[in-house]
């Protein structure tokens, strides 16, 4: 009888054991980031590493993809111009919620000179943006965003006279024109494709592909879809759990 006993406990202690274990199982999956994502992101570190070229067609982004820095903010000033400014300044009011322009990588987060507090999220597309002036960050360096995920609270930290988003989208840490992929007057994506060039002397030329190009590329999308279909039905239902 007493060996019975032992045996009974013995087998529900492993039982016990064995639930423990899935359940910490389920639990971490739930929260794990989406392996596919990380690849791409790692990839994007460097995008012209196979090629001086490369194309982001946001003409197929679905709307869990991109979402505007500032909803409802107006453009105070313009990237480029007399002064050579940097990025585009983005105001709506102190405090505000700014919002990752696209899934990925926080790169960089805290005070940075005349950036005051300062966030640099690197993206699967191969690009960068970045967001200073907040008020306050809320993300760490080395954690994962989606695309519309509050990242930081409007402020006037480092050099700035008035509460605002300075906003630049950049390509290998070089800025340019976030207007070439924004209607900032109707805080949406431009649905174009783009493509970046890297020139000889370290630039990046950036281009709409043409209508031909375009039409290319549509048609490779659908074919990556219908040879893949399991693994964009997982990417779907993983960016529609995680959607803003």
């Amino acid at each position: 009888m007493t060996r019975l006993i032992s045996t009974t406990l013995l087998l529900m202690s492993l039982a016990a054991t064995c639930f423990a274990q899935q359940h910490h199982e389920v639990h971490e999956d739930n929260v794990d980031i989406d392996e596919w994502q990380v690849m791409r992101v790692a990839a994007a570190k460097d995008p012209f590493e196979k090629s001086r070229q490369f194309t982001i067609n946001f003409a197929n982004y679905a709307d869990e993809e991109w979402c505007y820095p500032l909803p409802g903010g107006k453009v105070i000033s313009h990237f480029g111009g007399a002064r050579r400014h940097g990025g585009t300044d983005i105001k709506t009011k102190a405090g505000d919620t700014i919002r990752a322009a696209f899934p990925g990588e926080v790169i960089l987060s805290g005070p940075y000179y005349a950036y005051g507090n300062f966030v640099v999220l690197r993206h699967a597309n191969g690009l960068e943006t970045a967001y200073s002036h907040n008020m306050r960050n809320l993300v760490k360096k080395g954690t994962w965003v989606q695309a519309g995920q509050p990242i930081a609270l409007t402020g006037r930290t480092g050099r700035a006279t008035t509460e605002h988003l300075h906003f630049e989208t950049r390509v290998r840490g070089k800025a340019f024109d976030s207007s070439k992929i924004y209607d900032h007057a109707k805080h949406s994506i431009k649905r174009e494709v783009m493509v970046f060039t890297k020139q000889k002397n370290g630039q990046i030329h950036i281009t709409v592909a043409d209508k031909e190009k375009h039409h290319e590329l549509l048609k490779e999308h659908e074919k990556e879809h219908s040879a893949h279909p399991q693994e964009h039905k997982h990417e779907a239902d993983k960016h529609s759990a995680e959607a803003r």
